[in-house]
């Protein structure tokens, strides 16, 4: 992955990541309607009978199945997972014996493992189609159309939304490729940016089914016009436990050089998540780093645990995901939510 390099220097980035840490980004922190449905943040769209959630159940004792979605307890805490090897790999063939989970520090028993994609994907793609993006836009159609080409199996469920004064469904959840083409190619490029505001929208909308739940977002994450915080935004992803793969389309100032107040925000949602971002310089960058996600989702692992701590206080936890294995790290979110009474 190819990141541009800050002239403001190391300092100058720790002095911004601070900044935005001070605002409360830390954890004390169906063919497509006819239509683009309009939902405010705060407001979950519900879904189609077909892809509402089933009652939850009690799953028995560490359940391994790779081909059935099944329905999780309310405290069942799921962690999803890539595990990255010495060369750059990314490993699979791994097995809940390999992992290890601690909770502020504590062990946890792993009680629930699915492993390679075994859970079925649900997937949002925010796009940034705000007037700033207009020279690129139609570069950025091609490559997420092909991108959701590639990335969708059977089972699998995705959603697009595009960023501009608000945010926008554009398709909502469907295993219907065709349906997404067709909502990426009616996007148009208009207004500002809500980008926060987006991240939430996308966020509701996961929290209504089971699955694996990802989020890539393409914006130079630049926010201009929304009515609520980054750290919001963060914790509604944190609460769902939604994976943010970014991927900043910002025109580099110089060939080494980004605007890093946005870059930064998009850091800080993809790494509290367990995902990454991609700073590409050229767009034809764009097919290869839509490949990295795609090869990412598809080697995740899925783990679950019931938490030791008892308490019901809605408290930040956070999260250490260890792999038993010699010069291999793991990659998961930082923490999660405690529920509340």
């Amino acid at each position: 992955m190819r990141r541009g390099v800050h002239s403001m220097g190391i300092v100058g980035a720790l002095v911004v990541i601070g900044g935005l840490l001070g605002l409360g980004i830390a954890p004390t922190h169906a063919r497509e309607e006819m239509q683009a449905r309009r939902v405010r943040p705060g407001h979950r769209p519900a879904p189609p009978d077909s892809e509402r959630s089933p009652a939850p159940t009690q799953p028995d004792p560490l359940p391994s199945s790779s081909s059935e979605v099944i329905s999780l307890h309310s405290d069942l805490v799921l962690v999803t997972v890539n595990v990255l090897g010495p060369r750059g790999e990314w490993l699979t063939g791994l097995g809940p014996e390999d992992f290890e989970i601690l909770e502020d520090g504590v062990p946890q028993r792993i009680v629930f493992f699915s492993g390679e994609a075994g859970l079925p994907l649900r997937l949002v793609v925010l796009v940034d189609t705000s007037l700033s993006v207009k020279g690129r836009l139609e570069f950025e159609k091609q490559a997420i159309a092909r991108f959701f080409r590639s990335v969708m199996r059977p089972r699998d469920l995705a959603a697009l939304i595009s960023i501009s004064t608000e945010a926008v469904l554009r398709q909502g959840l469907t295993e219907d490729v065709a349906q997404l083409v067709t909502a990426v190619r009616g996007l148009k490029a208009e207004g500002a940016t809500a980008l926060y505001e987006a991240v939430v929208m996308a966020a509701e909308f996961l929290a209504s089914v089971e699955g694996r739940r990802a989020i890539v977002l393409l914006s130079d994450g630049r926010d201009t016009v929304s009515r609520v915080t980054l750290a919001h935004a963060l914790r509604r992803v944190q609460e769902v436990g939604a994976t943010v793969y970014a991927i900043n389309v910002e025109e580099p100032i110089s060939a080494n050089v980004r605007e890093l107040i946005g870059e930064t925000a998009l850091e800080v949602l993809a790494r509290q998540t367990g995902g990454e971002v991609f700073s590409p310089t050229q767009l034809e960058e764009l097919d290869p780093i839509f490949a990295r996600v795609t090869e990412q989702l598809r080697t995740q692992y899925v783990l679950g645990f019931y938490s030791t701590n008892e308490a019901r206080d809605g408290a930040f936890r956070r999260l250490t995901v260890r792999v038993k294995r010699e010069g291999v790290i793991a990659r998961a979110r930082e923490g999660y939510y405690a529920p509340r009474r």
